[in-house]
């Protein structure tokens, strides 16, 4: 089942989406699987003051089966985001945690995940400035049990691009990567960038 509604649903720029599905009856397996789903999404658009911000938010949960070991949780979780535009001035920021009952195409393990997102962009003429940062984490374990050391990943990005003539843009970028693997530090690094987009 599936339900939209129409904009100014309620509120005045406020939109949302519904959707459900139930069990079908089968016998549970050796394998995890998902018998029932909920879900439920909104944005919100409004202006404040002379900002005009969006606001987006979303959850979604099943109902799963499985015999002899369980998950500890059914896969499901949440989001919600924020951004605002000021003139040439845009500020975005993310969030998201979840559970997921099998990952990467694995039966046997489960994962909590967490994520925040933050960005910041200017526009001046012909130049544009970014700025961003990300940091994940995530503690995997095997089905119906919990791990405390983290899987994580934090990067921070920031770019200048400047528009040198009709679709050729020129971009000058650095990028901050630290990561970590059952707690343990890898694959960190930093790295400077220089390049161009073209548009035919």
């Amino acid at each position: 089942i599936e339900y939209h509604t129409a904009a100014d649903f309620l509120a005045d720029g406020l939109k949302m989406s519904f959707s459900a599905s139930t069990d079908g009856g089968e016998t549970a397996g050796t394998t995890y699987r998902i018998d029932g789903h909920v879900a439920i999404g909104a944005t919100y658009v409004t202006d404040l003051g002379d900002s005009a911000v969006t606001i987006g938010a979303g959850w979604s949960e099943v109902d799963g089966s499985k015999t002899s070991t369980a998950p500890s949780n059914d896969t499901g979780g949440f989001h919600v985001g924020l951004s605002a535009v000021t003139g040439d001035l845009t500020v975005a920021v993310g969030f998201a945690d979840a559970h997921a009952a099998t990952i990467a195409g694995t039966a046997t393990e489960e994962a909590d995940y967490e994520v925040f997102k933050a960005g910041v962009k200017y526009v001046s003429g012909d130049l544009t400035f970014n700025v961003g940062i990300a940091s994940g984490d995530a503690q995997d374990a095997n089905l119906g049990s919990t791990d405390t050391a983290d899987d994580s990943i934090d990067s921070t990005s920031a770019s200048v691009s400047y528009a040198v003539a009709s679709g050729v843009t020129a971009i000058l970028g650095y990028t901050s990567v630290e990561a970590s693997d059952e707690g343990a530090a890898v694959d960190d690094g930093s790295a400077w960038y220089i390049g161009a987009n073209m548009a035919f």
